[in-house]
């Protein structure tokens, strides 16, 4: 993370010590780290007398939405510009941002802060810190340096941040300083019982049978080096779950014993798949999705193909075992 009398840390902050109206936007399909960090800033920004409008394409996922009690996040076609300053965070590229992109010609300053290596710079200040396991590292450093409170409610919005981009700490991401600003949070008063209940303890019974007729498709490939399963249309509807109830899935084939690379591909919209990718770490799988036009870390990335399942699964899946292929040939595997 930059260290206090960083220009660009320094800058980014005197831009938003000098703004009064501030817009803040989620990336499509948002995550605790996402909402939590967004949010918690923003609570924050508003304590400082400035006005934080918040809004996202897509409705919070349901584990999710008690962090949004007083539903502030907006649909972006709810809101209407000009903005002093716009503070993105966890968004890799404009892309994800979804139809608040329509919204960017309204900012006469863009802040980009994030952890992804394979964020584009898209603003006029970046500030990527890749050695942070969340971008909930950088937004308590915000706060902080703002001088603003860390009350136990922006406390446990961004313990769920931390939490659930580190899959709960057990990512190779996860660093001592990660694990000193959890116990920092959790002294300030987050609220362990009540984010447990609704992030982990709160699926719905059609996420639960959507898990069923996933796992049904699991496959073993690459003399068991590579697995995946899929998720489509037909599958959402038998089991009458909503799109977010696929998020997740892709740990499952991560969990089997001598997997590598584990993929989902999941159709839940008319003329494009969405692929989800994971690695135990031998295979940087962001740098496989940056073949598809997508990224991430080199242990959790994604992308999205136009087409059907089978065309995704055909591009994707080659492009796996080459990849497999060339990381046991470096390690003079057979």
């Amino acid at each position: 993370m930059a260290p206090g009398g960083h220009p660009t840390w320094d800058a980014i902050l005197a831009e938003i010590r000098g703004a009064q109206r501030i817009l803040l936007a989620l990336h499509v399909r948002p995550d605790g780290d996402s909402v939590g960090s967004s949010l918690a800033v923003a609570r924050c920004v508003r304590s400082l007398g400035k006005q934080a409008v918040v809004v996202c394409s897509d409705p919070l996922p349901p584990n999710l939405a008690f962090l949004d009690p007083e539903r502030e996040c907006l649909s972006p076609s709810a809101v209407v510009g000009p903005f002093d300053l716009g503070l993105f965070l966890d968004c890799a590229d404009p892309g994800r941002l979804g139809t608040a992109q329509a919204l960017l010609p309204e900012l006469r300053c863009l802040i980009n802060l994030d952890h992804h290596p394979s964020n584009t710079r898209y603003g006029q200040l970046n500030l990527i810190d890749c050695a942070a396991a969340a971008c909930a590292e950088l937004a308590l450093r915000l706060i902080d340096d703002l001088g603003a409170a860390v009350d136990p409610w922006v406390a446990t919005i961004l313990y769920v941040a931390l939490a659930t981009d580190t899959g709960c700490f057990r990512h190779a991401s996860t660093s001592a300083r990660t694990l000193s600003m959890a116990a920092r949070l959790r002294g300030a008063g987050a609220d362990l019982d009540l984010l447990s209940a609704e992030v982990w303890g709160n699926r719905s019974l059609p996420s639960l049978r959507l898990l069923g007729l996933a796992l049904q498709t699991l496959t073993l490939d690459s003399g068991g080096e590579l697995a995946w399963l899929e998720v489509s249309a037909d599958a959402l509807a038998a089991a009458g779950a909503e799109a977010e109830a696929i998020e997740g899935l892709v740990d499952y084939p991560r969990k089997l014993r001598g997997v590598e690379v584990a993929v989902l591909f999941a159709a839940d919209r008319p003329g494009e798949v969405r692929v989800s990718l994971r690695s135990r770490g031998r295979v940087d799988v962001s740098a496989l999705a940056a073949e598809f036009g997508g990224g991430g870390h080199a242990r959790a990335a994604g992308c999205t193909l136009p087409g059907d399942l089978a065309a995704a699964r055909a591009l994707v899946l080659a492009a796996a075992r080459g990849v497999l292929s060339g990381a046991s040939r470096a390690e003079g595997r057979p």
